[in-house]
């Protein structure tokens, strides 16, 4: 048989099915860490990124009998996996064959990270046997000795109890780097990290790390990189690291970031953080496709041109002259994104002297109307599929934030199975929490499921 090394699109298929167990009771359950600090004690310090996922949680909140290795799947999953026609017969018995335990992985948890110039998703081995013989059976390849009790198979090695997957498609997996990695001391590995702690007993079903400059680098141009870098600096105090936090629940997932020094700390936030006043948006509109609010007090805009004198300018003109009369929430309801201006309502908070500029660009949206503080502003009738007053719970505690219909024409909500979709910066310990929030179009469902089968009609 022709050798070939294990396909990427095998190994996330294979811990996608891991994953996808997450099925409809999964937010009605109580959240148990998983224990994953021999993992981590195999990724190295100099790790960039670090992925951590909840595995055996996951699958006993969806109701999967988990002994030992042995995963019985529920009726949903396997419903699930002779549903996808396009799968071949391989894929789709490598899919049963994790699902069932004949894999031998470990369901604890599995770790990602990467790492100079590639990336592995490492776990532990509860029958290393059963795991050599299922990756031997999917990649038509045998296990070979690579010295220093690491075996090698395409893009897999397994030390110990213990495999690493490369995730890179177009080398075969270092045996060298995977010997390092497994002798790791203390010191060198990335429990050395003070933020380690949070991922090696995750509460969460994904817990992810990364330094901000090396992804920054990773994922964008020189150009974009060094713009990040600067607006980071501008925002941030020290801003070494983002954690993030994600949920993945009945109809909804839940994110939250949020940037930390170098210590494991909130990193400080340079802006004043002030919250916005929710009964301002819900008074703007009954429904809408957009709501979107944002605190800008004297305190804020001063900032703001403290920071563009000091880069050398008047970076923002005659916007800044305009907003120097704002002191509260800016709150605007849409009722067509594509185009704004045909239906559009907003209100403005101001210290009771709004500017003869401000009063100008807002009368560009549409005829202006001051009560008292406010000045309100406004164009059509805005309507949409969002009830204003229920959704705008999700911009509480914010100092800016937005929720669209995500089914809206410029969109692609729909192809992912998405209703909504929630953005917000809310003032927390000193700095800020980054928050995402979507909502699907089948509440009954979790989100994970709805979003493999969107992206299997494709």
């Amino acid at each position: 048989m022709k050798k070939r090394i294990l396909s990427v699109r095998s190994v996330r298929l294979a811990l996608a099915c891991m994953l996808v167990a997450l099925l409809p009771a999964l937010n009605s359950c109580k959240k148990e860490s998983a224990d994953v600090t021999d993992l981590l004690s195999s990724v190295p310090s100099s790790a960039s990124a670090v992925v951590g996922f909840n595995l055996g949680t996951m699958l006993e909140k969806a109701g999967c009998k988990v002994e030992g290795s042995s995963i019985t799947p529920g009726p949903e999953v396997e419903q699930w996996i002779n549903s996808q026609k396009e799968y071949v017969a391989n894929e789709k018995e490598a899919l049963k064959l994790f699902l069932s335990g004949e894999s031998g992985v470990d369901p604890v948890g599995a770790i990602y990270f990467a790492d100079a110039y590639d990336s592995y998703i490492t776990a532990a081995l509860a029958d290393t046997g059963k795991f050599m013989e299922f990756v031997e059976k999917q990649s038509g390849q045998t296990f070979a000795d690579a010295g220093n009790d690491v075996k090698v198979c395409g893009n897999v090695a397994v030390c110990g109890a213990q495999t690493w997957v490369s995730m890179s498609s177009k080398t075969a997996i270092d045996a060298k780097a995977i010997k390092n990695y497994s002798t790791l001391e203390n010191a060198q590995s990335f429990m050395a990290n003070p933020i380690s702690a949070k991922l090696a007993n995750m509460t969460h079903d994904v817990t992810a790390w990364g330094q901000i400059k090396q992804l920054a680098k990773k994922g964008l141009s020189f150009g974009d990189a060094a713009s990040v870098n600067l607006i980071s600096s501008m925002l941030f105090e020290n801003a070494n690291c983002v954690l993030v936090d994600l949920d993945l629940l009945k109809g909804k997932l839940s994110l939250q970031a949020s940037l930390l020094n170098e210590k494991g700390q909130p990193a400080k936030y340079l802006l004043p953080a002030d919250k916005v006043n929710v009964s301002d948006i819900t008074a703007l509109a009954t429904n809408a496709e957009l709501i979107a609010a944002m605190s800008i007090t004297k305190e804020f805009t001063k900032k703001i041109e403290n920071v563009s004198s000091s880069l050398g300018g008047d970076m923002f003109g005659q916007v800044m002259k305009a907003l120097k009369s704002l002191d509260g929430t800016v709150a605007v309801a849409l009722g067509n994104i594509d185009n704004p201006g045909e239906s559009i309502k907003g209100v403005v908070t101001t210290d009771g002297n709004p500017s003869m500029d401000l009063l100008q660009i807002l009368s560009q949206f549409g005829p202006t109307q001051k009560d008292g503080k406010l000045v309100k502003f406004g164009k059509g009738t805005v309507a949409g599929g969002l009830d204003v007053a229920k959704v705008s719970d999700y911009l509480k505690g914010s100092t800016f934030g937005f929720v669209l219909n995500a089914n809206t024409s410029n969109l692609n909500g729909a192809s992912l199975g998405l209703s909504l979709v929630a953005f917000s910066i809310n003032p927390a310990d000193g700095g800020v929490t980054l928050n995402l929030n979507a909502e699907s179009q089948t509440p009954d469902e979790n989100i994970l499921l709805t979003l493999l089968k969107k992206s299997m009609e494709k």
